[in-house]
């Protein structure tokens, strides 16, 4: 394993970790309560605007596959492995694919503060570019851009879906030289993701 993939595994890790530990009291729900609504409306006035808005790639194909908390779609290039929870292109891009039950929309902002906190401990350098609340595919999510520097310039673009009772991360890094290819790719990812 690259020291590249395992820093990037470390600080997965770590992002859920810490935000399970930072995870505000919540009072249990008897067992025949409804649960959290997973609807935009349940969040703080969480914007409508479609996170997910980078076009495909011209002519990419793509496979879907399968995860504990559901499925995506990745590209079906020759190159693209899925190893453990993390899909890596030969371009350099990985996109690390994490859950977390019990979190609903209604956390987006601790969640986010919590995130935040992680990357800039967890990642080198980290620097948060842009932070974007809104949905994807109707489901209340975030999208964030930044860097970091681990000897390697990395773009990133992660988007938290907030389904299903759960958070589902897909966080995408790739080389700095190849940024204008990561939206494309991790936008189409998480457009076609199906959260069980």
């Amino acid at each position: 394993m690259s020291k590249t993939s395992w820093v990037l595994r470390f600080a997965a890790a770590s992002l859920l970790h810490a935000t399970a530990c930072d995870k505000p009291d919540t009072k249990a729900q008897p067992s025949d309560a409804a649960p959290a609504s997973d609807s935009p409306a349940s969040a703080p006035k969480a914007a409508e605007k479609e996170l997910a808005d980078a076009a495909d790639p011209a002519g990419a194909t793509w496979k879907r596959i399968e995860q504990p908390f559901g499925s995506f779609e990745i590209p079906a290039a020759e190159g693209w492995t899925v190893t453990d929870n993390q899909v890596e292109g030969s371009d350099g891009t990985v996109i690390m694919v994490q859950s977390q039950d019990g979190i609903t929309p209604d956390l987006i902002d601790d969640y986010l503060t919590s995130y935040d906190q992680v990357q800039k401990r967890d990642a080198p350098k980290y620097a948060e570019k842009a932070r974007t609340k809104g949905t994807v595919s109707g489901a209340v999510a975030a999208r964030v851009e930044g860097s970091f520097d681990n000897g390697t310039k990395f773009v990133t673009r992660d988007f938290l879906v907030f389904s299903q009772g759960k958070v589902v991360l897909l966080g995408a890094r790739t080389p700095e030289t190849n940024a204008a290819a990561l939206p494309p790719v991790i936008d189409h990812a998480v457009r076609t993701l199906q959260v069980k």
